[in-house]
């Protein structure tokens, strides 16, 4: 019996810099420890692309960075599994699900922290999905 992969998605007000960040360090633990997932990410006022110090650091660490922000939709929400909000104002997200909330420092004030900040939460996301 084939199991589905966990569905994740991320969500920031922007698109543009942690969701993405979040994303892609899940796909690349994820992948490392063999653990299927599928991983989507949205925002509630989403920029037109990914915050370009983001993209320079993802990309200089091997990650290839090929989302475009998008709005998130009620079928987002309806179909995931696992729902982090990092940012977004709880109103803005229309489920009844339970949402996971990140707090996670600005890339603007301070990359480092919030790079940091991302890759401790998704270390422990996934520590959670194994237990």
């Amino acid at each position: 019996m084939t199991t589905s992969p966990t569905s994740f998605l991320f969500l920031c007000p922007h698109n543009a810099a942690k969701s993405v960040t979040a994303a892609a360090y899940l796909g690349r633990l994820a992948s490392e420890r063999g653990v299927a997932v599928a991983i989507s990410t949205a925002g509630t006022d989403p920029d037109e692309q990914v915050a370009p110090l983001v993209r320079t650091q993802l990309e200089r660490d091997g990650y290839v960075v090929d989302s475009v922000p998008r709005l998130v939709t009620a079928d987002d929400l309806s179909n995931a599994d696992v729902i982090v909000n990092i940012g977004c104002p709880r109103q803005e997200l229309p489920t009844d699900k339970s949402v996971i909330e990140w707090g996670i420092p600005n890339f603007s004030e301070d990359p480092s922290a919030a790079f940091c900040a991302l890759s401790e939460h998704v270390v422990a996301l996934l520590d959670d999905l194994a237990e």
